[in-house]
Formats: structure tokens, C-alpha cells, sequence
């Protein structure tokens, strides 16, 4: 499931650094009230270490331990349903990769209904001219900018971050987007992300996107499988040409997770 905007040309991005009140803070305290090179050299050895202090604060061990293990593709070797469901229009398949190449999916349901032969023909050609070989992520982890993270709020189970991504990247809309990851401490995890646009972008000409958020919710990992996910869900809102309304509204339900030895 990646973003249409990846076809568009990048847009400039707010590059301003995240404010950090505790180093800001602690500066201001230890500031030296007359200009000696002593106190100079206290100042600047000072400021390095509160914010030394301050990064390693912000990206404790089960931070780095949940972003190594996590993909919120559907994973490689398991079989799975989705339920897709866009307004009034539902559909549900099945990803099965121990089929052949090009049978892999089945189309199952179309709103509540076994879907005709004519459905099935277009879906079919669909899924073999555009579609990815499996539900695709919204972003990898290696496209997050790690230095931008700061703690919104923890207990003794969980955290929550928010972030931003790495400027040198070609998807253009992730420059546009502020990232809220919560995350389980023990066995650490990526419980739940969203995704939110900070501003109204303009991608093309002609079109402008006021409002998008997409959220994912994972299962926490188990001895028997790993974290999976359980659902997506997605709202957009914009304008084309300045007269036509754009909306959608999306949700995707994963199920019946079943380990599946890949097709040769």
C-alpha cells in the first residue's frame, strides 16, 4: 500500500531541528556571566553533554530492538485475508504464496456476495499489471530520521514517539509527514503507528491534499508467530483544480494468518 504521491516530484520540506527543552534548559542554567575563554570552553563542553545526555534519553534499547524486527508489510511465508472496505464497497481476498506466481491472490467476496465472472476477470488483470506481490507498507523503517524522535508519553509497558523521516528520500509526500510510533517495552514491539500530514501539500499541479492520516495496529509477538498486523486504516481529503472535493475513506482487516511455504 504505497502512497500515489510517489510519482510526484519532492517538495520542500520544514527543515528546522525539533526543539529540546530539558538541553535548552539546561544551557540557559549554565550560561557563563562573563565572556572568559574558561567559561567558554564550560559552556560548549557543557552544552555537548546535555545533549549527549538528551539522544540517549530519547532512544532507550527497546526502541532500537522494536524498529529491528519491524515490517508493517505482510510478512514473507504466511498466507492471510484482507477485508477491504472503501465507503459503501467491500471486498475480500485471499494471499496464499505457496501458489503459482499470478494465482497467488483470490478474490473471495464482493459486498457479501460471490463476486461474477466479469469481477473476477478485471481483478485478476488488475492484480497482474499494478498490484505489488503482497500488501505493501506504508514506509520502511530505514526511511525514519531516528535524531528527530522525541518521547511523547510512557508507562512500565509501553512508549509513545513521535518523528520525522530522512530528507534524502524519493518519496515525496514523507517529507510532508510527522510519525507517532507506540511501542512495547517487553518483548519489544511496534504496537500501533500514524501517519499525519503537517501541512497542505501540493504534489502536482492542480492538486492539493488537506488532510490525510493512515494508522496500522500490530499483535504483539508470540513464541509462535511474530507481530502481524491486524488493521489499516486510512482518510484523505483534498482538492482537484480547485472545484472537485476528493475523499476517501479506507479500512483493511487482516485474518486467518497461516504459515505458507512459498512458491518456487
Amino acid at each position: 500500500m504505497r502512497f500515489p504521491a510517489a510519482q510526484f516530484v519532492r517538495a520542500n520540506r520544514d527543515r528546522r531541528a525539533p526543539a529540546r527543552p530539558l538541553a535548552v534548559a539546561s544551557i540557559r542554567a549554565l550560561r557563563p556571566r562573563r565572556s572568559s575563554a574558561l567559561h567558554l570552553l564550560v559552556y560548549v563542553a557543557a552544552f555537548f553533554c546535555v545533549r549527549v545526555i538528551t539522544t540517549a534519553a530519547e532512544l532507550p534499547a527497546y526502541f532500537s530492538d522494536a524498529l529491528a524486527q519491524f515490517t508493517s508489510d505482510a510478512p514473507r511465508g504466511w498466507a492471510y485475508t484482507l477485508t477491504t472496505t472503501r465507503g459503501e464497497d467491500t471486498s475480500v481476498e485471499r494471499y496464499d504464496p505457496s501458489r503459482p506466481k499470478g494465482g497467488q491472490w483470490t478474490l473471495l467476496q464482493r459486498n457479501g456476495r460471490a463476486p461474477t465472472a466479469d469481477e473476477i476477470e478485471r481483478y485478476l488483470r488488475y492484480k497482474a499489471s499494478s498490484a505489488p506481490p503482497t500488501a505493501r507498507a506504508t514506509f520502511e523503517k530505514g526511511d525514519l530520521d531516528r535524531g528527530t524522535f522525541e518521547l511523547l508519553r510512557e508507562d512500565a509497558t509501553s512508549a509513545e514517539y513521535r518523528g520525522r523521516f530522512r530528507e534524502d528520500l524519493k518519496e515525496p509526500l514523507l517529507a510532508h509527514l510527522v510519525l507517532d510510533l507506540k511501542l512495547a517495552k517487553h518483548p519489544a514491539a511496534v504496537q500501533a503507528f500514524t501517519l499525519r500530514l503537517n501541512a497542505p501539500f501540493t504534489p502536482a499541479l492542480g492538486v492539493k491534499m488537506t488532510e490525510l492520516e493512515v494508522s496500522m495496529e500490530f499483535s504483539p509477538p508470540t513464541a509462535e508467530r511474530p507481530s502481524l498486523p491486524r488493521e489499516s486504516r486510512s482518510r484523505f481529503r483534498g482538492r482537484l483544480f480547485y472545484f472537485k472535493s476528493i475523499e476517501e475513506d479506507l479500512r483493511i482487516a487482516y485474518s486467518d494468518f497461516a504459515r505458507a511455504v512459498p512458491a518456487r
